[in-house]
């Protein structure tokens, strides 16, 4: 089947980091048999115009391991002037997806999120009878009035015309029909997939030193400064202890300074952003994946750790409710400092109980891209099935 994909963020030179997940599931897709073609154009803040290099707009694609991506990129001429901006951003993707629709003649649309290339695309869509179904993602959406007016407007129009919205979890999925009026049979649940190929086997241990791990983008909602806060806490009691941060973001600086603030510097190792094939290779030598959020609509992370057999300590913050299971780890508070210490010290006394092997095979039975890829096409036939 040939499937276009329409990314509302999506990664660039300037920021690699962005939308990372979209391209990862493009290509699980495109090995489960799809013919993926991507098409997308990145608004960049003001902030950005330093390190931006005018590109020609032209339909000139790029080849991303047999998946044509259309890509361009421009500067946000309407700074904190979002009507303006969504209309700028509606008009250069509009015109891009009618060129990359004309050149590769997708059978369906499925679009990364209502804001905002779902709600500059549905109607239009629509009117030429292109089917198409939109997955969401953001935090927003299961925190209390986190959408302006306009945002509201928006999601409404991608969702007046979209056959159906996925989500990936079920805090996510019942938020959406509840806060915007949604048939329930509107509304799909499909977990994120973690690419399997890639999150091997852990390593067997060596030594004593307990290992544990954080995945995430340095920003507040990530809550990093409790999980420092709490591995401070349980070193006190347990000396040979070692936490791995991967990951770059705004609050990088802050967390450093914590954890030089309680003595534990020299046992934390930020060691930045990395690549998908890294960070795959770095949880093959921790013991425990902790997620300390305090807002997930899913936590691929998770998955991931799960993927390599290392059993999990995340916060009830909306996604992970969904994943973990007893045989998989533990969910705790979130924004309780101390509980996450006691979990993560129950981890360590609890460790011989978990199997990474059992662990391993529910994340590749649930989240591993066979399933993914089948969820996907089973949503797509009941679209193109009601329109028969």
């Amino acid at each position: 089947m040939k499937l276009l994909i329409v990314p509302s963020w999506y990664p660039t030179n300037i920021h690699p980091e962005s939308g990372t997940f979209f391209r990862d599931r493009a290509k699980i897709l495109q090995q489960c048999g799809f013919s993926i073609t991507i098409a997308t154009h990145i608004l960049h803040s003001t902030k950005d115009i330093l390190k931006f290099k005018q590109n020609d707009n032209d339909i000139n694609p790029e080849v991303d391991d047999g998946v044509v991506v259309y890509k361009t990129e421009s500067i946000n001429p309407f700074p904190k002037m979002p009507n303006k901006t969504f209309n700028h951003y509606k008009k250069l993707i509009l015109s891009l997806v009618k060129n990359v629709i004309n050149i590769s003649k997708p059978e369906f649309v499925f679009i990364n999120s209502s804001l905002y290339g779902g709600a500059a695309l549905a109607k239009y869509l629509h009117s030429e009878m292109i089917p198409f179904m939109v997955s969401e993602h953001l935090k927003e959406f299961i925190l209390k009035n986190q959408f302006s007016l306009f945002q509201k407007e928006c999601i409404n129009e991608c969702y007046n015309y979209s056959s159906k919205i996925i989500t990936t979890s079920k805090v996510l999925k019942n938020e959406i029909i509840n806060n915007f009026n949604i048939n329930s049979k509107r509304v799909l649940l499909i977990p994120n997939p973690a690419d399997t190929k890639y999150f091997l086997p852990k390593r067997s241990k060596t030594g004593d030193t307990f290992t544990f791990i954080s995945v995430a983008l340095l920003r507040p909602e990530k809550r990093l400064d409790i999980l420092i806060k709490a591995f401070a806490i349980l070193s006190k009691h347990i000396p040979n202890i070692v936490l791995t941060v991967i990951g770059d973001g705004p609050e990088k600086n802050k967390l450093k300074l914590l954890s030089h603030k309680l003595g534990v510097n020299n046992r934390i190792n930020f060691i930045g952003y990395q690549n998908k094939i890294a960070v795959s290779d770095i949880l093959r030598d921790h013991d425990a994946l902790v997620l300390s959020s305090d807002v997930e609509t899913f936590g691929v992370v998770i998955v991931e750790a799960m993927s390599v057999g290392l059993p999990v300590i995340a916060t009830k913050c909306g996604g992970p409710e969904s994943i973990v299971v007893a045989e998989t780890g533990v969910l705790v508070d979130s924004n309780d400092k101390n509980k996450l210490s006691v979990a993560m010290k129950n981890m360590i006394e609890d460790y011989n109980n978990y199997d990474s092997n059992t662990i391993r095979q529910i994340a590749i039975n649930i989240y591993g891209d066979k399933a993914y890829g089948d969820n996907i096409m089973n949503a797509i036939d009941s679209v193109l099935s009601a329109k028969d």
